[in-house]
């Protein structure tokens, strides 16, 4: 039992006076405990980026569902790289929202603007396959982050695509209204969620 025990190994791993010691027995702890994601995540931060790679794609296959342990190895990949991760990654979480934005930011950052519609179109398809109910403040919070980041295609890309998602059009002026409104009371302002 005492073996498998995340703590232990944690504790051990921090009376290590240097990285070498410390990344060893971390690797040690991560044969007998390979689910552990607070495990992997200490050893990788030890590690240089190449390593940090071999080790993210090691941790995604012994801890499939942990998103963001998909998303590091992505933004650590080259852009063909990083769509092949984005893609396993969609396998194993089909209903996890933010591989779909984090694919449409990829192709606008290597300038392929026009394809952040694309996957964001598709995103909405392919979540409602799942059951994934997509509300417009999770999409507009993307659209806020992506702003932020100057991601303004991907921004516009999810506006677009929930602006009129599941609106009656009664209620499409109102919410169109509430939503700039809100956006504009941000510090700073999302300019672009307006």
């Amino acid at each position: 039992q005492i073996p498998d025990s995340v703590r232990l190994w944690t504790a051990a791993a921090a009376l290590e006076t240097d990285k070498v010691a410390q990344l060893r027995v971390l690797k040690k702890a991560l044969e007998r405990v390979p689910y552990s994601v607070s495990l992997w995540k200490a050893a990788i931060e030890l590690v240089d980026v190449d390593d940090a790679k071999v080790m993210l794609d090691r941790a995604v296959e012994c801890c499939p569902n942990q998103v963001d342990l998909w998303l590091a190895l992505a933004r650590l990949e080259t852009y063909d790289n990083a769509k092949k991760v984005l893609n396993r990654a969609r396998k194993a979480l089909p209903a996890e929202q933010s591989i779909w934005v984090t694919a449409a930011q990829l192709e606008e950052a290597n300038g392929n603007a026009d394809m952040a519609d694309k996957i964001v179109t598709r995103a909405l398809r392919a979540l409602e396959s799942v059951g994934v109910v997509v509300t417009r403040e999770s999409w507009i919070g993307f659209a806020e982050q992506a702003e932020r980041t100057n991601m303004v295609a991907t921004c516009r890309a999810l506006v677009r695509a929930i602006a009129l998602y599941h609106i009656d059009d009664e209620d499409r002026e109102a919410t169109l209204v509430g939503d700039a409104e809100e956006a504009l009371k941000k510090h700073p302002p999302c300019v672009e969620v307006c």
